[in-house]
């Protein structure tokens, strides 16, 4: 990313904090929020060998969104990409459930329900101070390449997650337009 466009996304990104909410959309639906802490999540049945971390501490990013009608989403259909690193979405959730790694889909959405993917990323390259950091929802099911998303992701540090029943149905977005789809056709990476 140029350092102009990383400005930009910065600057846009601080707006986050003071405008009033807008989702952002995206192939499947609306993402509400999106935030990274280094508070331990509760996730059931996590066996940390299963997924090869190749870093000593974690943190903890989770993107909320409500998806169109009839909608599948699983731990398999999205990448984030954070600081030039990409991490596997570990565990999926609707509402305020607690994150179970056994719970990998679900089918059908209804469009009146709150879901969350949870990412373990490196804690190490965050940095210590609260701010707002430019990541990328990678959508890996798309026929024709893969979809990304750029969201503003907001990094609370030691504080707790937002719970899904806190987060307004409105989002924690900027009210601006966001140009947040990018196509790639590598196929080779599906």
């Amino acid at each position: 990313m140029s350092i102009f466009k990383t400005l930009a996304f910065t600057i846009l990104c601080a707006l986050t904090l003071q405008l009033s909410g807008a989702p952002i959309p995206f192939r499947l639906g609306q993402v509400l929020s999106a935030e990274i802490s280094r508070n331990k999540v509760n996730i059931k049945n996590l066996k940390a060998v299963d997924y090869d971390f190749k870093f000593k501490h974690y943190a903890y990013a989770v993107v909320t969104f409500k998806l169109y009608k009839d909608r599948t989403i699983s731990i398999y259909d999205f990448i984030l990409s954070l600081k030039d690193k990409e991490y596997k979405c570990v565990a999926v959730c609707a509402g305020n459930m607690v994150f179970d790694t056994d719970k990998w889909e679900f089918k059908k959405s209804s469009p009146d329900k709150i879901y969350s993917l949870l990412f373990i990323v490196d804690s190490e390259t965050l940095g210590n101070a609260k701010r707002t950091m430019p990541g990328t929802l990678i959508y890996t099911l798309n026929k024709s390449g893969k979809s990304s998303y750029e969201i503003p992701f907001k990094f609370i540090n030691y504080t707790d997650l937002t719970a899904a029943d806190k987060i307004p149905s409105n989002g924690i977005f900027p009210e601006v337009e966001i140009k947040g789809i990018k196509k790639s056709t590598d196929k080779a990476e599906k």
